[in-house]
């Protein structure tokens, strides 16, 4: 080996040290090859400093016999490197067509899916992006609207993945495949110039080199800046998340009183919902929020954000399918609820806590429904003044729309028994005539005191108990 070709594998060991740490040696790699130099390149080196590493290989099925031919390249390799080489096949036409997805990120998505579920067994997953990639990256997210962390190119470090190639060139990888006598496949889509990634690799980045030789270069010194100053601004847009955001289940809150006194307000709220999916346009327009009525609501593909009058409230975008559960008999009732019979005696005392429902025997009538609320829906609230519809009620006690739409109900027939884990009906209280009682408790270790406008609806959704 000559010393250009030790300088490189020395460099790749470096780098892969100020990656994982020290005891690199000591760790398992996965490393992921689609046959192209990069990938081929990055596996011999793990072979080459004889580290302990596996192959993993998706055949999306989009090239024909290419495909075919970039798989079989990998197989031969893996035995002539004697290690393990994981292939998953997939029809990725055939799944892509109803999912609204471009084919790359339909790939992306089932080569990330697969790499996640292997990667348990291993230390790090390797893919080999290289410095090329990270410039055509930066340029692409510029190009569509990026923040600074769109700026800094593809990271070297994401939880487990690591990409130790960024250190190297296009150029040099590929001189360094040839001075090895290293197969590899060239992906003949990659000078298609629809595929905009190409056109930028293939006619914008040339003009760049026309304008600055070293653009390369000057691209990696900037990667790595901006990396620093991501880092760095991060920790403080951290601590504004701290201050003003709470969590209640799968629902995140922000403190809009708390946010309205952020100096970079906007800037903070961008941060938080370009997380969830939320465009620019949403934050800016959030920032300003006095034109918007409690209510509102937002969606990206994955969350809906609802303005309600304290806070910004986010949740995931699927909802849990509740329907109504009949219910004909106490032993039914019980895969429920925990439930107590007791007798009412002139000392009784009856806790307040709205998870239990205290009612005479002889008043609960079966068949019950257990079943979410709906509009028209009324009751007679427990110490109220008379009858209320369910809307006025969840409105006087500040219950958020999303909390609003899982709310369930113990009913019987027509009339509702209680709002489980809010009120329960008065109509059905117990009265020092009524002799035999049952004392019925959603949670097994309810909380002992309960604000009606303090809801995690997580705690209130009835679940078969496990006994």
């Amino acid at each position: 080996m000559n010393g250009t070709e030790n300088s490189l594998l020395n460099r790749f060991l470096h780098e892969l040290e100020t990656l994982v740490g020290t005891d690199f040696r000591r760790k398992r790699y996965l490393v992921a090859v689609s046959g192209g130099a990069d990938s081929m390149v990055a596996a011999y080196l793990f072979h080459d400093a004889n580290l302990n590493f596996d192959i993993a290989h998706c055949n999306f099925h989009l090239r024909g016999a290419d495909s075919n031919h970039d798989m079989l390249l990998v197989k031969n390799a893996a035995l002539t490197w004697r290690v393990q080489c994981h292939i998953r096949e997939f029809d990725t036409l055939f799944i892509q067509k109803n999912s609204g997805k471009s084919i790359e990120m339909v790939a992306r998505d089932l080569r990330y899916s697969w790499f996640s579920e292997l990667s348990a067994n291993y230390d790090h997953l390797v893919t080999a992006h290289q410095s090329n990639d990270s410039a055509e990256t930066q340029l692409l997210n510029l190009c569509r609207g990026t923040g600074l962390k769109g700026l800094c190119g593809i990271p070297p470090v994401n939880g487990k993945i690591i990409r130790p190639m960024l250190a190297f060139t296009a150029k040099e990888i590929r001189q360094y495949a040839d001075k090895q006598h290293l197969e590899y496949a060239i992906d003949a889509t990659n000078s298609d110039e629809k595929i905009v990634r190409n056109r930028i690799r293939n006619s914008i980045i040339p003009q760049l080199e026309y304008i600055n030789p070293k653009f390369s270069d000057t691209t990696k010194r900037n990667r790595l800046l901006l990396q620093r100053q991501y880092t760095y601004y991060q920790k403080h847009i951290n601590t504004e998340k701290n201050r003003i955001i709470s969590e209640k289940g799968e629902k995140l809150y922000i403190n809009r009183q708390l946010l309205e006194v952020c100096e970079e307000k906007e800037l903070v709220l961008y941060e938080i919902l370009n997380e969830y999916g939320f465009s620019p346009y949403i934050s800016e327009k959030l920032a300003d929020s006095c034109q918007f009525q409690s209510g509102k609501c937002f969606f990206s593909d994955s969350h809906i954000l609802l303005i309600d009058r304290d806070f910004f409230i986010i949740q995931p975008a699927s909802e849990p399918d509740y329907r109504t559960i009949t219910i004909s008999s106490l032993d039914e009732l019980e895969q429920y609820f925990h439930i107590e019979t007791f007798e009412y005696q002139d000392n009784t005392t009856f806790d307040k806590n709205p998870y239990i429902l205290y009612i005479p025997k002889e008043k609960l009538i079966f068949p019950l429904q257990i079943r979410p609320w709906k509009h028209g829906d009324y009751f007679y609230p427990l110490g109220g003044k008379g009858r209320q519809k369910l809307s006025d009620f969840f409105t006087d006690h500040k219950i958020d729309r999303f909390s609003k739409k899982q709310i369930q109900l113990l009913c019987s027939g027509d009339n509702i028994l209680w709002i489980i884990g809010l009120r329960s009906d008065e109509r059905w209280k117990v009265q020092r005539k009524d002799a035999s009682c049952y004392k019925i408790t959603y949670s097994l270790n309810p909380p002992q005191e309960r604000d009606p406008s303090d809801i995690n609806t997580a705690d209130f959704i009835p679940t078969p108990n496990n006994k």
